[in-house]
């Protein structure tokens, strides 16, 4: 090693073989990634739910959460580590929802999302929620049609992003980022979860 130079570099884990790859087929052209609520520096990772706006050649991240503990009541909630949920959203389920006002990620297994009013119902271990257009938790913002192809950093600016828009035998248990089931039932067809 050179004198001076000090090498501290972690390289990112990330789990390969999410789905087979010969399957895959990505979308033409590259895609406008929108970064909104997104933060500068960070990367997605390969697989991360997208939806693409076919026409306009946008591409937005589809927020989802994955619960990792059991909620029956109060205003915490814990989920799952690197989510992309951000203050200010809502999230819902279908039937119910609420707005995040906090989140705490001092803790190194999970992360806490501190919401505005109780959920309104139990919501059990490993259910994914994701992102609200409204309080109520009834309509998701974005429903996926496609996945980030490879890993990105997201920058200020124009962020282009390659997408697959068909893949077989995906692992669920390897994603970095849950699809909800709302996802998964308007990707049949392209995409065959191995569940």
């Amino acid at each position: 090693m050179s004198a001076g130079f000090k090498y501290d570099l972690v390289p990112p884990v990330e789990q390969e073989e999410r789905y087979d790859v010969q399957t895959g087929i990505r979308r033409r052209g590259p895609f406008k990634l929108d970064t909104q609520n997104l933060v500068v520096g960070s990367f997605l990772p390969g697989f991360t739910p997208i939806y693409a706006d076919l026409k306009n050649k946008f591409a937005h991240a589809v927020i989802n959460v994955r619960v990792i503990e059991a909620y029956t009541s109060g205003t915490s909630i814990k989920i799952a580590k690197n989510s992309l949920a951000y203050v200010g959203m809502f999230i819902g389920n279908g039937t119910k929802g609420a707005e995040v006002t906090a989140i705490d990620k001092t803790n190194k297994d999970y992360d806490v999302l501190t919401i505005k009013a109780a959920f309104g119902e139990s919501i059990v271990k490993d259910t994914v929620l994701f992102q609200a257009t409204a309080v109520d938790g009834l309509k998701q913002k974005y429903v996926s049609n496609s996945a980030l192809y490879e890993r990105v950093k997201v920058e200020d600016g124009i962020v282009l992003v390659s997408l697959l828009r068909t893949a077989a035998e995906i692992e669920p248990s390897k994603l970095v980022m849950p699809f909800s089931e709302n996802d998964k039932a308007n990707m049949k067809g392209w995409f065959e979860f191995n569940e």
